[in-house]
């Protein structure tokens, strides 16, 4: 793991300085031919949750990124994340972002801890104007506990078992990449059984129509409301179509969103 993560943080500094040189209009190291991009990881066969998600991206090359991956039998990582910028360079820091993010995620170290440790890798490369936001969840499938840590990201919605919608926990520090010593603070909530989390990036929100206005939180709102009990495949399938069609099929930023309901 140790090497793993080594050549992603000289990745990551390789980034930098192209992205500086870039600045300064000097050239600078040419940034690699494949970007880090890929499907959402393998959804797993679990009959205590189901998990779906869906990515609109607005560019070949996406900032955004949700996974999930097992930090052991039962403790699920979550992650929702938004790189800021668009293209390549966006999607490399995405790739590497989720690299060490993924080395580092321990179900024996709290989400608070592991953000702050990615804080300081992202902070030490010196981004310069380039940061992320990122939700970062450890969530117990035979308990419904969900710990988590939020740097900035859109909080997510909680479905109830009647359909109720509302907001999800609290954002527990700032943009990641930014300020080195920042320390991210844990909080926790529970999911009962046959409640769904939902997870996203602002590019849902801030999907714009051919007249500038925004779909916005009262839309995606009211659509959970309306879908509230679907399958969260359909959920969110049903999410993307209402994006597409808002925006005309004219896309401006890259939006993801993430469902997970707990059946046992």
């Amino acid at each position: 793991m140790a090497s793993s993560l080594w050549t992603d943080v000289e990745a990551l500094q390789r980034l930098a300085r192209s992205q500086r040189a870039a600045l300064r209009g000097a050239g600078g190291t040419a940034m690699p031919e494949s970007v880090p991009q890929g499907p959402f990881p393998p959804v797993p066969e679990r009959p205590e949750l189901e998990i779906q998600a869906r990515d609109l991206t607005a560019r070949l090359a996406t900032g955004d990124y949700c996974d999930f991956f097992f930090v052991s039998g039962t403790e699920l990582a979550l992650v929702m994340a938004d790189v800021s910028g668009k293209g390549v360079p966006a999607a490399v820091l995405r790739g590497v972002t989720r690299s060490v993010l993924r080395n580092l995620a321990c179900p024996d170290i709290p989400p608070g801890r592991t953000l702050s440790r990615l804080n300081r890798i992202l902070s030490a490369a010196d981004l310069g104007a380039m940061f992320v936001t990122l939700f970062f969840g450890q969530y117990r499938t035979d308990t419904g506990l969900l710990r988590y840590a939020n740097a900035g990201h859109p909080v997510p919605y909680r479905i109830g078992r009647g359909g109720e919608v509302t907001t999800l926990g609290e954002v527990t520090g700032p943009i990641l990449g930014v300020l080195e010593s920042q320390e991210y603070a844990d909080k926790q909530e529970w999911l009962e059984m046959g409640e769904t989390l939902v997870l996203y990036t602002d590019g849902v929100t801030e999907a714009a129509n051919p007249a500038g206005e925004f779909f916005g939180p009262g839309r995606l709102f009211r659509l959970l409301a309306e879908h509230a009990l679907e399958p969260p495949r359909r959920l969110g399938d049903l999410v993307g179509e209402s994006i597409r069609s808002f925006q005309v099929g004219r896309p401006q930023d890259d939006a993801t969103i993430l469902v997970l309901r707990r059946n046992s």
